[in-house]
């Protein structure tokens, strides 16, 4: 096995390039893997080193290989094509340009990993968005929304995308008050709009998507961000869904209002709630 000190200490008059060539050759044949990984390392031709990183049947030699390897061109081959895992996140790391890189999340759709590994290395906030319209798979595509750090970037997948998944993963990140409140009132799905809604400030606005949302499950996240007992016994007077109902009465700590809501109400059932929650306080 040729092993580093042994190459240096061999003087200048018994290590001539046909010599050192030599050496290099004999180890890369040697059976022996750990030896051709030591020889790897004092080569530094391309082409020898992208022959040795796509052929040699050991990953510890052809990742060796492929961490001096400076070629895109290969490197998107190896990170793309290789059996070991381990071996194209090597060429993943040594890849720095955002294009290239998203160009490998695109052919490699099945491989998460390495797909997760490649958006961790792209900073282009515009190259991360093109790749949320072009990926197929769902969760590959919501690390990419995850990686986006650009506000305006993230409200238009939160408002436009197709998939209310990578919408909501969208929104979980916007800050904009006027785009959550936009989306709390206009998105199609409710669970967008629900998670919308735990997001906004604006406890008159919170009031007014408890009263007025179609759906019971949005009104119930918003009567969850209430603590005006006022708002919320009318909402138990007059919501048609018991779960949201419940979910009011559950939140009115002020013993007055709930003994004045229980002289408004004939629904024995509430009013058993409402005895229980007086009883609790």
């Amino acid at each position: 096995m040729l092993h580093r000190e042994e190459f240096s200490d061999l003087t200048p008059e018994k290590k001539p390039d046909s010599v050192s060539q030599q050496m290099i050759d004999q180890t890369l044949h040697s059976p022996d893997s750990t030896s051709r990984v030591e020889a790897v390392r004092l080569i530094s031709d391309e082409k020898i080193l992208s022959n040795i990183a796509e052929n040699d049947p050991d990953f510890t030699v052809r990742q060796a290989a492929v961490q001096k390897i400076t070629s895109n061109e290969i490197l998107v081959k190896i990170a793309c094509r290789d059996q070991d895992y381990y071996v194209r996140l090597a060429a993943i790391k040594r890849i720095t340009c955002g294009k290239t890189l998203a160009s490998i999340i695109i052919k490699s759709q099945d491989d998460y990993y390495i797909c997760k590994d490649a958006l961790k290395s792209i900073q282009d906030n515009e190259v991360l968005f093109s790749l949320v319209e072009i990926l197929a798979d769902r969760e590959i595509a919501s690390a990419a929304v995850c990686a986006i750090n650009d506000q305006n970037l993230l409200a238009r997948i939160a408002r436009s995308c197709n998939d209310f998944y990578l919408r909501a993963v969208a929104l979980k990140k916007i800050t904009d008050q006027s785009v959550l409140k936009a989306i709390a009132l206009n998105d199609d799905d409710y669970y967008v709009r629900g998670l919308a809604v735990l997001q906004v400030n604006d406890p008159e606005f919170i009031k007014s998507i408890a009263f007025s949302d179609p759906d019971y499950y949005v009104r119930g996240q918003a009567v969850s961000r209430i603590s005006d007992c006022r708002a919320l016994m009318q909402i138990v007077l007059t919501d048609i869904d018991n779960e949201v109902r419940n979910k009011a009465l559950d939140g009115i700590d002020n013993k007055k209002i709930l003994l004045e809501m229980g002289s408004q109400i004939n629904d024995p059932v509430l009013s058993q709630k409402i005895g229980k929650r007086l009883t609790e306080l």
